[in-house]
Parts: structure tokens; C-alpha cells; sequence
């Protein structure tokens, strides 16, 4: 006959055991942050520096536009002169004939 020992649990073992499995899951946790954390580190740092990028890019822009604008009113100026000058000629053209 087979006789079965009622197995007797330690109360202070099953606390130190749901101490454990607290301490390790709190331990999961904190290394999860810690990944996530330098993750948003690296994002902003790349994002900081694409803006930086971004802002020097806005810059030679607007010096360009600003260099094309200039060369634009010279072209109006120029195109309006030669305009002038044309209906000047015609009009001495009209005159010797």
C-alpha cells in the first residue's frame, strides 16, 4: 500500500518566491524602459539633426530665391529698356523714311 504524505508548504517560501517573480518582473520592466528609452534617444538625436540639416537647407534657399529675385528685376529693367530704346529706333526709323 502506497501511502501519500500530505505535503506540507512553507509559507515563507512561497513569500520568498512572489518575492522573486515580482523582483524579476519589475526587473523586465526597467529593462524594457531602458531599451524604449535609448530608442528616443537616438529619435530625437537623428530628428535634431535632420532639423539642423533642414534649417541650413531653408538658408541656401532663401539666399538663392533671394539671388533670383535680383537677377529678375535686372531682366524687367534690362527687357524694359531695350523696349524703350526699340520703340525709340522705330521711331527714327518712320522719321528718315
Amino acid at each position: 500500500m502506497i501511502k501519500l504524505k500530505k505535503m506540507i508548504t512553507d509559507p515563507t517560501q512561497t513569500s520568498d518566491d512572489d518575492k522573486k517573480r515580482k523582483k524579476h518582473s519589475i526587473e523586465m520592466e526597467m529593462v524594457i524602459l531602458e531599451s524604449d528609452h535609448k530608442k528616443l534617444v537616438a529619435q530625437k538625436t537623428a530628428l535634431e539633426a535632420e532639423i539642423r540639416k533642414l534649417k541650413y537647407d531653408e538658408e541656401r534657399i532663401r539666399v538663392t530665391l533671394d539671388e533670383k529675385k535680383k537677377e529678375l528685376e535686372s531682366a524687367t529693367y534690362t527687357l524694359s529698356q531695350n523696349e524703350e530704346e526699340s520703340g525709340r529706333l522705330k521711331k527714327q526709323l518712320n522719321l528718315v523714311i
